[in-house]
């Protein structure tokens, strides 16, 4: 499988910095039992703690990205991401608003792109939701979430509009993260027109020409 990772690795169990997800509003629906992160050191469970992998590979080179979640664009308004990429070359790009690393990226492959892209058609996922307990529960996550996109936008000064957010459960295994298999560090999958996987890169890259 031809997957580019950063050159740095973390250890076999996931640091919780690095798999920052929003859990807000689902932790109250967990059943009995349930495993989640240490809260005495703040890591994740084993493998053997819940009964199978704890890194999810991402989806493969050769396989059909899905793209058949809800996804809010920077309006609030959902849209289909799978016909925005539709017949384009494209380059979707996941990320988590809660991890600095993640959103440091953005500004870098967008420069990358300007620059080598060959018209590739990119767009952002944030596949996470800012926590709206406190200000007005669950109905207030998309807006909340899409005014940190607002926020990002401006302090990175991405040129794009192509910026999404896709709520996401980190504890179910239909959630996107798990779907598509991607933690707290960016996640880029590069796709054919007919949105099949062709590259795969995790974590920070030093883009150079010819990498798309």
């Amino acid at each position: 499988m031809q997957i580019r990772a950063a050159t740095h690795r973390m250890s076999g169990r996931i640091k919780s910095t690095y798999a920052v997800m929003s859990l807000a509003g689902g932790l109250a629906f967990l059943p009995a039992g349930s495993v989640l992160a240490d809260s005495v050191d703040g890591t994740f469970p084993t493998a053997e703690q819940v009964g199978g992998e704890v890194y999810v590979e991402p989806v493969a080179v050769g396989k059909k990205l899905p793209l058949d979640f809800d996804t809010y664009d920077l309006n609030g308004n959902k849209v289909d991401l799978a016909k925005l990429v539709s017949g384009k070359r494209s380059m979707v790009v996941f990320f988590i608003s809660a991890v600095p690393v993640s959103v440091a990226e953005l500004p870098k492959i967008e420069d990358f792109v300007r620059a080598d892209g060959k018209g590739i058609n990119v767009v952002y996922v944030n596949a996470d939701t800012v926590g709206s307990a406190l200000q007005g529960g669950p109905k207030a996550a998309i807006p909340n979430t899409v005014k940190t996109m607002h926020v990002i936008k401006k302090e990175k000064n991405l040129r794009t509009t192509q910026l999404y957010v896709a709520p996401n459960d980190a504890l179910s295994g239909e959630g996107v993260s798990n779907r598509l298999g991607f933690r707290g560090l960016p996640t880029s999958f590069v796709i054919s027109a007919t949105g099949v996987v062709e590259k795969v890169f995790v974590g920070p890259q030093n883009w150079k020409s010819g990498d798309i």
